[in-house]
Protein backbone atom coordinates (compact mmCIF):
# COMPACT_ATOMS: atom_id res chain seq x y z
CA UNK A 1 0.00 0.00 0.00
CA UNK A 2 2.80 2.37 0.85
CA UNK A 3 4.50 1.50 -2.38
CA UNK A 4 1.43 2.46 -4.38
CA UNK A 5 1.13 5.73 -2.52
CA UNK A 6 4.77 6.49 -3.26
CA UNK A 7 4.28 5.81 -6.96
CA UNK A 8 1.27 8.12 -7.05
CA UNK A 9 3.26 10.92 -5.41
CA UNK A 10 6.14 10.51 -7.84
CA UNK A 11 3.72 10.50 -10.78
CA UNK A 12 2.02 13.64 -9.53
CA UNK A 13 5.37 15.37 -9.08
CA UNK A 14 6.49 14.43 -12.60
CA UNK A 15 3.19 15.66 -14.04
CA UNK A 16 3.57 18.96 -12.24
CA UNK A 17 7.11 19.41 -13.53
CA UNK A 18 6.06 18.59 -17.10
CA UNK A 19 3.16 21.04 -16.99
CA UNK A 20 5.44 23.76 -15.64
CA UNK A 21 7.95 23.26 -18.44
CA UNK A 22 5.16 23.26 -21.00
CA UNK A 23 3.78 26.53 -19.67
CA UNK A 24 7.21 28.14 -19.72
CA UNK A 25 7.83 26.94 -23.28
CA UNK A 26 4.50 28.34 -24.45
CA UNK A 27 5.24 31.66 -22.78
CA UNK A 28 8.70 31.86 -24.37
CA UNK A 29 7.32 31.01 -27.79
CA UNK A 30 4.71 33.74 -27.48
CA UNK A 31 7.37 36.25 -26.45
CA UNK A 32 9.69 35.28 -29.32
CA UNK A 33 6.81 35.52 -31.83
CA UNK A 34 5.90 39.02 -30.64
CA UNK A 35 9.54 40.19 -30.85
CA UNK A 36 9.93 38.83 -34.37
CA UNK A 37 6.71 40.52 -35.47
CA UNK A 38 7.84 43.90 -34.09
CA UNK A 39 11.24 43.55 -35.76
CA UNK A 40 9.62 42.70 -39.10
CA UNK A 41 7.33 45.71 -38.92
CA UNK A 42 10.23 48.00 -38.03
CA UNK A 43 12.30 46.71 -40.96
CA UNK A 44 9.32 47.11 -43.30
CA UNK A 45 8.74 50.72 -42.21
CA UNK A 46 12.42 51.60 -42.61
CA UNK A 47 12.56 49.98 -46.05
CA UNK A 48 9.41 51.85 -47.18
CA UNK A 49 10.83 55.17 -45.95
CA UNK A 50 14.11 54.56 -47.79
CA UNK A 51 12.26 53.73 -51.01
CA UNK A 52 10.17 56.93 -50.80
CA UNK A 53 13.25 59.08 -50.20
CA UNK A 54 15.04 57.43 -53.10
CA UNK A 55 12.09 58.07 -55.44
CA UNK A 56 11.83 61.72 -54.40
CA UNK A 57 15.53 62.33 -54.95
CA UNK A 58 15.40 60.71 -58.39
CA UNK A 59 12.41 62.66 -59.74
CA UNK A 60 12.78 65.99 -58.02
CA UNK A 61 16.54 66.24 -57.73
CA UNK A 62 16.12 68.31 -54.59
CA UNK A 63 17.27 68.03 -50.99
CA UNK A 64 14.27 67.71 -48.63
CA UNK A 65 14.79 69.23 -45.19
CA UNK A 66 12.28 68.70 -42.43
CA UNK A 67 11.56 72.17 -41.07
CA UNK A 68 10.59 70.68 -37.74
CA UNK A 69 14.15 69.55 -37.07
CA UNK A 70 15.85 72.94 -37.49
CA UNK A 71 18.11 74.29 -40.20
CA UNK A 72 21.11 72.56 -41.69
CA UNK A 73 24.48 74.19 -40.85
CA UNK A 74 26.16 75.93 -43.77
CA UNK A 75 29.19 73.65 -43.46
CA UNK A 76 26.93 70.62 -44.05
CA UNK A 77 25.20 72.10 -47.10
CA UNK A 78 26.26 70.60 -50.46
CA UNK A 79 28.57 72.79 -52.52
CA UNK A 80 27.05 74.41 -55.61
CA UNK A 81 29.33 75.34 -58.47
CA UNK A 82 28.78 78.85 -59.83
CA UNK A 83 28.67 79.36 -63.58
CA UNK A 84 30.53 82.57 -64.39
CA UNK A 85 29.54 82.77 -68.02
CA UNK A 86 27.83 80.85 -70.77
CA UNK A 87 30.43 78.89 -72.68
CA UNK A 88 28.33 77.99 -75.68
CA UNK A 89 24.90 78.41 -77.18
CA UNK A 90 23.11 75.18 -78.11
CA UNK A 91 21.93 76.57 -81.43
CA UNK A 92 19.22 78.39 -83.21
CA UNK A 93 16.74 75.65 -82.30
CA UNK A 94 16.79 76.94 -78.74
CA UNK A 95 13.86 79.29 -78.26
CA UNK A 96 16.05 81.62 -76.21
CA UNK A 97 18.71 81.88 -78.92
CA UNK A 98 18.80 85.07 -80.93
CA UNK A 99 21.14 85.62 -83.85
CA UNK A 100 23.14 88.86 -84.03
CA UNK A 101 21.11 91.65 -85.52
CA UNK A 102 22.17 92.75 -88.92
CA UNK A 103 22.77 96.39 -89.51
CA UNK A 104 19.56 98.24 -90.45
CA UNK A 105 21.59 100.42 -92.82
CA UNK A 106 22.02 98.06 -95.74
CA UNK A 107 20.93 98.92 -99.28
CA UNK A 108 21.19 96.75 -102.37
CA UNK A 109 21.53 99.66 -104.80
CA UNK A 110 21.85 103.43 -104.81
CA UNK A 111 18.19 103.72 -105.82
CA UNK A 112 17.11 101.80 -102.72
CA UNK A 113 19.04 104.29 -100.62
CA UNK A 114 17.53 107.27 -102.46
CA UNK A 115 14.07 105.81 -102.03
CA UNK A 116 14.58 105.43 -98.29
CA UNK A 117 16.51 108.67 -97.78
CA UNK A 118 14.67 111.45 -99.55
CA UNK A 119 16.85 114.43 -98.66
CA UNK A 120 20.54 115.19 -98.95
CA UNK A 121 22.68 118.11 -97.80
CA UNK A 122 26.30 118.94 -98.50
CA UNK A 123 28.87 121.24 -100.08
CA UNK A 124 30.54 121.60 -103.45
CA UNK A 125 33.63 123.36 -104.75
CA UNK A 126 33.67 124.87 -108.24
CA UNK A 127 31.13 124.43 -111.00
CA UNK A 128 27.92 126.31 -111.62
CA UNK A 129 27.66 127.45 -107.97
CA UNK A 130 30.88 129.46 -107.95
CA UNK A 131 33.98 128.97 -105.88
CA UNK A 132 32.21 127.19 -103.01
CA UNK A 133 28.57 126.50 -102.26
CA UNK A 134 26.10 124.73 -99.99
CA UNK A 135 23.61 122.46 -101.70
CA UNK A 136 20.41 120.56 -101.01
CA UNK A 137 18.88 117.62 -102.87
CA UNK A 138 15.28 116.39 -102.59
CA UNK A 139 14.47 112.99 -104.12
CA UNK A 140 10.88 112.90 -105.31
CA UNK A 141 11.54 109.51 -106.92
CA UNK A 142 14.32 106.97 -106.59
CA UNK A 143 15.96 108.21 -109.80
CA UNK A 144 14.86 111.85 -110.01
CA UNK A 145 15.12 114.82 -107.68
CA UNK A 146 15.63 118.56 -107.53
CA UNK A 147 18.78 120.37 -106.44
CA UNK A 148 19.32 123.83 -105.00
CA UNK A 149 22.66 125.48 -104.25
CA UNK A 150 23.80 128.79 -102.84
CA UNK A 151 27.40 129.79 -103.46
CA UNK A 152 29.89 132.59 -103.33
CA UNK A 153 33.22 133.66 -104.75
CA UNK A 154 35.49 136.70 -104.95
CA UNK A 155 33.20 139.65 -105.65
CA UNK A 156 30.00 137.71 -106.40
CA UNK A 157 27.25 135.40 -105.10
CA UNK A 158 25.38 132.60 -106.89
CA UNK A 159 22.11 130.73 -106.79
CA UNK A 160 21.38 127.51 -108.66
CA UNK A 161 18.21 125.47 -109.19
CA UNK A 162 18.04 122.25 -111.19
CA UNK A 163 16.99 118.68 -111.79
CA UNK A 164 19.09 115.53 -111.24
CA UNK A 165 18.68 112.07 -112.72
CA UNK A 166 20.58 109.15 -111.17
CA UNK A 167 21.23 105.82 -112.87
CA UNK A 168 20.94 102.57 -110.99
CA UNK A 169 24.14 101.08 -109.66
CA UNK A 170 25.94 100.03 -106.53
CA UNK A 171 28.79 102.06 -105.05
CA UNK A 172 29.77 104.03 -108.17
CA UNK A 173 26.86 105.42 -110.17
CA UNK A 174 26.62 107.98 -113.00
CA UNK A 175 24.16 110.86 -113.01
CA UNK A 176 23.18 113.90 -115.08
CA UNK A 177 21.90 117.34 -114.10
CA UNK A 178 20.23 120.22 -115.89
CA UNK A 179 20.11 123.53 -114.03
CA UNK A 180 19.83 127.29 -114.11
CA UNK A 181 22.27 129.49 -112.19
CA UNK A 182 22.67 133.23 -111.68
CA UNK A 183 25.92 134.95 -110.74
CA UNK A 184 25.56 138.50 -109.44
CA UNK A 185 27.09 141.34 -107.45
CA UNK A 186 24.98 144.07 -105.89
CA UNK A 187 27.54 145.41 -103.41
CA UNK A 188 29.07 148.08 -105.65
CA UNK A 189 32.32 148.67 -107.48
CA UNK A 190 34.89 145.91 -107.12
CA UNK A 191 37.62 144.25 -109.11
CA UNK A 192 37.52 140.91 -107.29
CA UNK A 193 35.60 139.41 -110.21
CA UNK A 194 38.89 139.21 -112.09
CA UNK A 195 39.84 136.27 -109.88
CA UNK A 196 37.03 134.26 -111.53
CA UNK A 197 37.96 133.08 -115.01
CA UNK A 198 34.28 132.64 -115.88
CA UNK A 199 33.23 136.18 -114.93
CA UNK A 200 36.32 137.69 -116.47
CA UNK A 201 35.29 136.14 -119.78
CA UNK A 202 31.54 136.90 -119.75
CA UNK A 203 31.33 140.41 -118.22
CA UNK A 204 31.37 143.41 -120.51
CA UNK A 205 33.74 146.31 -119.98
CA UNK A 206 30.84 148.45 -118.73
CA UNK A 207 29.88 145.83 -116.14
CA UNK A 208 33.48 145.49 -115.02
CA UNK A 209 33.78 149.27 -114.68
CA UNK A 210 30.50 149.68 -112.84
CA UNK A 211 31.12 146.68 -110.55
CA UNK A 212 27.48 145.68 -110.32
CA UNK A 213 26.28 142.89 -112.59
CA UNK A 214 24.05 139.87 -112.99
CA UNK A 215 24.56 137.10 -115.51
CA UNK A 216 22.53 133.97 -116.19
CA UNK A 217 23.64 130.45 -117.14
CA UNK A 218 21.95 127.30 -118.36
CA UNK A 219 24.01 124.29 -117.30
CA UNK A 220 24.31 120.65 -118.17
CA UNK A 221 26.46 118.22 -116.15
CA UNK A 222 27.63 114.63 -116.29
CA UNK A 223 28.93 113.22 -113.02
CA UNK A 224 30.07 110.13 -111.16
CA UNK A 225 28.94 109.57 -107.58
CA UNK A 226 30.24 107.24 -104.87
CA UNK A 227 27.52 106.00 -102.47
CA UNK A 228 28.08 104.39 -99.08
CA UNK A 229 25.28 101.82 -98.88
CA UNK A 230 25.98 99.99 -95.61
CA UNK A 231 27.35 100.45 -92.11
CA UNK A 232 27.37 103.45 -89.84
CA UNK A 233 28.24 105.81 -92.71
CA UNK A 234 25.42 104.66 -94.98
CA UNK A 235 24.01 107.67 -96.83
CA UNK A 236 27.35 109.42 -97.22
CA UNK A 237 28.28 110.30 -100.80
CA UNK A 238 31.02 112.09 -102.74
CA UNK A 239 30.86 113.16 -106.37
CA UNK A 240 32.71 114.79 -109.21
CA UNK A 241 31.18 116.27 -112.35
CA UNK A 242 31.97 118.06 -115.58
CA UNK A 243 29.70 120.99 -116.45
CA UNK A 244 29.00 122.99 -119.58
CA UNK A 245 27.77 126.50 -118.69
CA UNK A 246 25.93 128.39 -121.42
CA UNK A 247 25.73 132.18 -120.85
CA UNK A 248 22.30 133.22 -122.11
CA UNK A 249 22.88 136.90 -123.02
CA UNK A 250 26.20 136.50 -124.74
CA UNK A 251 25.71 132.97 -126.14
CA UNK A 252 28.97 131.75 -124.66
CA UNK A 253 29.70 128.13 -123.75
CA UNK A 254 32.12 127.68 -120.84
CA UNK A 255 33.43 124.35 -119.52
CA UNK A 256 34.01 123.86 -115.80
CA UNK A 257 33.95 121.18 -113.15
CA UNK A 258 33.23 120.58 -109.49
CA UNK A 259 33.64 118.14 -106.62
CA UNK A 260 31.53 117.79 -103.51
CA UNK A 261 30.03 115.66 -100.78
CA UNK A 262 26.47 114.89 -99.71
CA UNK A 263 24.81 113.11 -96.83
CA UNK A 264 21.35 111.61 -97.43
CA UNK A 265 18.95 111.30 -94.53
Amino acid sequence: MMKQISLLCVSAALLFVVQGHAANSTLNLRSDSKTITNKARSIEKEYSRDMRNSANNEHQGALIIDEGHGSVPEDDMPAVEEVSEIQSIPGEGNSYYSAPMASSFQYDTNLKMREDRRAGAGMMVGGASGLVGAMLELNFEDQDGVIAAFGTGPGYNTIQLGWKHSFEGYYLTPYTTASYSRWYNSRGRTTDYSESSILDRVLTDAEKKEGQFGTDFVNGSLGLQYNQLSGDFAGFSVFGELTAMYEVKRTMLLPTGSIGALYYF
